[in-house]
C-alpha cells in the first residue's frame, strides 16, 4: 500500500513538473525540484530537434530504377533517392547487399522505410554519374508494393 501511494505521489509530481515545462514558466513541484526558463528552452530545443529527426524518417514510395549500376527510388514528383546498402544484380533487379535477398525488378513500385538525407558531392565524382548520389535514403527496409 505504501508503494502504491509513493508511486501515485511521484506520478503527480512528474505530471506537475511536465505541465510547468510545457507552459515554459517556473514550476516548483512537490518534490522540491525547480525548473527555470533556461531549462524550458533546453527542453524546447530537444523537442524541436526530435521533431526534425522524425520528419526525416519517412515512408517513401516510388519506382525502383537503376542507372550506372546504382539503385534509386524515383518518386512520383521525379526526385531520385540513392539507396546505399542495396545493389543491382546481374538481372538488373534490386537486392540487399548483406543478405542478398531479392526485392524488386526495374519499374516496380517500392516503399522505403528509413531516413532521408542530403549529401552534397562537393566537386567529387562518383560511379553514379547519371543522377548523382546527393539525395539518399538510409533504409531500414524496402518492400515491393506491386509489380
Amino acid at each position: 500500500m505504501r508503494i502504491a501511494q509513493a508511486r501515485k505521489t511521484r506520478s503527480l509530481a512528474v505530471a506537475v513538473a511536465a505541465a510547468g515545462l510545457l507552459a515554459g514558466g517556473v514550476t516548483t513541484a512537490a518534490t522540491g525540484i525547480a525548473t527555470t526558463d533556461k531549462a524550458a528552452e533546453k527542453t524546447d530545443t530537444v523537442t524541436v530537434a526530435a521533431a526534425e529527426q522524425l520528419q526525416k524518417r519517412a515512408r517513401i514510395v516510388g519506382r525502383f530504377e537503376a542507372r550506372d549500376t546504382c539503385p534509386y527510388l524515383v518518386t512520383s514528383s521525379g526526385r531520385h533517392y540513392y539507396l546505399p546498402g542495396y545493389t543491382i544484380g546481374g538481372n538488373g533487379a534490386l537486392y540487399k547487399k548483406s543478405t542478398g535477398g531479392f526485392i524488386a525488378h526495374r519499374g516496380w513500385k517500392i516503399q522505403a522505410n528509413g531516413t532521408k538525407y542530403y549529401k552534397p558531392l562537393e566537386r567529387r565524382t562518383t560511379h553514379c554519374t547519371t543522377w548523382g548520389d546527393q539525395w539518399r535514403i538510409k533504409a531500414k527496409s524496402i518492400y515491393a508494393l506491386e509489380h
